[in-house]
C-alpha cells in the first residue's frame, strides 16, 4: 500500500477543492459571458451598449473562478496553471479595456436616441456604473497576474 494519508486528512484537500470550484466558476461564468457577444450586432448601439454594461455586470464570477484557480494552483505549486491563470487575467483585461473603448464610444449616441428625460436617468446611472467596473477590474485582474506571478512556496 501507499503511505499517502486518507484524502480526508490530506493538508492540501482545501486548495484543491478552491481550485476545482475555481474551474467551475470560471467554465460556467466564462460561458455566459461569450454567450452574451454571441451573436454579434457590432455596429447597433443599443446592442453594444446593454452588451457591454452586461459584460461589466456579469465578470464578478469569472473573476472569483479566475481568483480561486490562481489561489489553487498557487498553493499546489502547478507552475503551469499559475502561468495559464496569468495570461488569462492580462488578456480580460485587455479586452475590458476594448469593451470600455466600445461603451465610451458609443454611450453618447445611446444618449443621444433616448427623447425621454425618464428613459435617460437609468442609462446614465448604468454609465456611470460600468465606467467604475471598467477601471476596478482589469486592475484587480492585473493585481492578481502580479501575485500569482511571484513564486510559490508549497504547503
Amino acid at each position: 500500500m501507499t503511505d499517502r494519508p486518507p484524502l480526508l486528512h490530506r493538508a492540501d484537500l482545501p486548495w484543491r477543492v478552491l481550485l476545482v470550484l475555481g474551474l467551475v466558476f470560471l467554465v460556467v461564468s466564462g460561458t455566459d459571458l461569450a454567450m452574451l457577444w454571441l451573436p454579434g450586432r457590432l455596429g447597433v448601439p443599443e446592442w453594444e451598449y446593454g452588451t457591454s454594461s452586461a459584460f461589466f455586470d456579469s465578470f464578478p464570477m469569472f473573476g472569483i473562478g479566475l481568483l480561486l484557480l490562481g489561489a489553487g494552483a498557487r498553493a499546489l505549486g502547478y507552475r503551469w496553471l499559475e502561468l495559464t491563470v496569468i495570461v488569462l487575467a492580462v488578456l480580460t483585461a485587455v479586452f475590458m479595456w476594448l469593451v470600455a473603448a466600445l461603451y465610451a464610444t458609443v454611450a453618447p449616441l445611446v444618449f443621444k436616441m433616448a427623447h425621454d428625460p425618464v428613459a435617460l436617468t437609468p442609462l446614465k446611472k448604468a454609465a456611470v456604473k460600468t465606467a467604475v467596473e471598467a477601471v476596478v477590474y482589469p486592475l484587480a485582474l492585473l493585481w492578481l497576474a502580479a501575485g500569482v506571478l511571484r513564486r510559490p512556496r508549497r504547503l
